[in-house]
């Protein structure tokens, strides 16, 4: 159950730096129609937040090295980027590149994030050691 409270706030937090990801992802990729610099450079905006919050609120991880918590949280992140990254790929490279199918690509990527991110979190980055 008190796993379950965290996947919750997990999700709160995970939802409004999917908002702030969003968003950005849709700006850039107006600027420069490039699929993959839009989506690296809103997930490094979006995860400033997503770290402050989660060590703080989801995790309360606070009063844990942070010298650790970093580099492990940055692996994790590296590796959600990863798979959406190379998930949204695939689907452009099926669907084409436009607008439209990029934003699918990305709402992919999102819900295969979702469960790595929150498992490296909880097990790996803010556990408590």
């Amino acid at each position: 159950m008190k796993n379950f409270r965290k996947f919750v706030i997990f999700c709160f937090v995970g939802f409004c730096s999917f908002l702030i990801d969003w968003t950005f992802f849709n700006i850039f990729y107006k600027i420069s129609s490039w699929f993959i610099f839009s989506i690296v450079i809103a997930t490094v905006i979006s995860m400033i937040f997503n770290f402050i919050m989660n060590r703080n609120f989801t995790f309360k991880a606070r009063g844990y090295s942070i010298k650790k918590q970093i580099p492990r949280w940055l692996v994790v992140y590296f590796i959600t980027l990863l798979s959406r990254i190379i998930s949204g790929k695939c689907i452009i490279i099926v669907l084409g590149e436009n607008l439209l199918n990029a934003n699918i690509a990305y709402f992919v990527g999102i819900a295969l994030a979702i469960p790595i991110s929150f498992l490296g979190s909880l097990l790996w980055a803010f556990k408590k050691d």
